[in-house]
């Protein structure tokens, strides 16, 4: 049998101009000599496969992602137990993705692979349970299309319910694989996969964040997605002496409004805000606060003597 030889090329596995910067979580592709953000040939933001054709493709979809990352997990685990080095642990991990050049994410997955090296099996395997990876199904369900895709702006809140609703190492070690697949990566492996659910015991979804429905006070004059992340445009409405927007109730840590990861929260125009709080998901109130430099929020508040318009920006 002939042998065939071949040069290795590093564009076999992904195209030498492009790179991951671990530090900004960006792809980035080389154009006359600078490395520039390149968001379109990011494989995460990329879904190839067409959508998986089911009974339930909500469920199905967040079953098959579920069970996916379980699978590269337990495969982690006994690399782990066989003293793998960490190049081949970050291997095993990123051999999750059979589409896309995810070998870029190579800085990431070793990344990954130390977190996981450093809790050790043990607490992996007491932490990851049957319980925490139906929750997480749970999650994604909720934020699932009825093609089994996700909600258009709704990816950064499922991370935020993970670690709200599941915390801990568990929660770490899931948003990591999830910040390694992205939406497209989801997308991809709920399309790909074989799995049937089973939601019926899910809590119900309740009211999503970016909603409408989130705005207490105010009236939400535009809606839309800008960069992958859900946008309320919120006109102020007159309160008392005052003109306030409020999202969920504050003061109230639980209850029918969800917790909300606030990425900006941005003056528009009007009068000037003289007034901010908000109640962080552990139910602890800051007066005065801004939602945005913190992780999530489960209400916030702003107030003027004068009418004013803000952003909210969700993800």
């Amino acid at each position: 049998m002939p042998v065939i030889r071949r040069k290795l090329d590093p564009n076999t596995v992904y195209p030498e101009d492009l790179r991951y910067d671990l530090d900004t979580d960006t792809v980035q592709s080389n154009v006359d000599g600078e490395w520039v953000d390149n968001p379109d040939a990011d494989p995460r933001n990329q879904t190839t496969f067409p959508p998986r054709i089911t009974s339930n493709p909500a469920c199905d979809g967040a079953k098959s992602v579920t069970d996916a990352f379980k699978a590269q997990i337990d495969a982690v685990l006994v690399a782990i137990d066989n003293s793998a080095t960490g190049f081949t642990i970050a291997g095993v991990i990123l051999s999750l993705f059979t589409f896309g050049v995810f070998g870029v994410f190579i800085s990431l997955a070793l990344f990954i692979g130390d977190q996981m090296l450093a809790a050790g099996t043990a607490a992996l395997e007491a932490a990851l349970t049957g319980a925490v990876y139906d929750q997480f199904m749970c999650i994604l369900n909720c934020h699932m299309t009825n093609q089994g895709r996700v909600k258009s702006g709704e990816f950064g809140q499922i991370k935020t319910d993970v670690t709200a609703q599941i915390g801990g190492l568990a929660g770490t070690i899931l948003n990591l694989f999830l910040q390694l697949a992205g939406e497209g990566g989801v997308n991809n492996l709920a399309s790909l996969g074989t799995s049937t659910g089973s939601c019926s015991g899910c809590d119900d979804c309740g009211i999503a964040c970016g909603s409408p429905e989130l705005v207490t006070l105010g009236t939400v004059v535009a809606e839309y997605i800008e960069d992958g992340r859900k946008v309320l445009t919120v006109q102020s409405v007159p309160f008392s002496t005052f003109h306030d927007i409020s999202l969920g109730v504050y003061g109230q840590a639980a209850g029918e409004y969800p917790c909300c990861h606030i990425y900006a929260w941005v003056f528009v125009s009007g009068g000037a805000i003289d007034n901010t709080a908000f109640t962080n998901c552990g139910g602890t109130v800051f007066d005065p606060g801004n939602p945005e430099t913190h992780d999530c929020a489960h209400a916030a508040w702003n107030s003027s003597a004068a009418p004013f318009v803000i952003n909210i920006v969700f993800g």
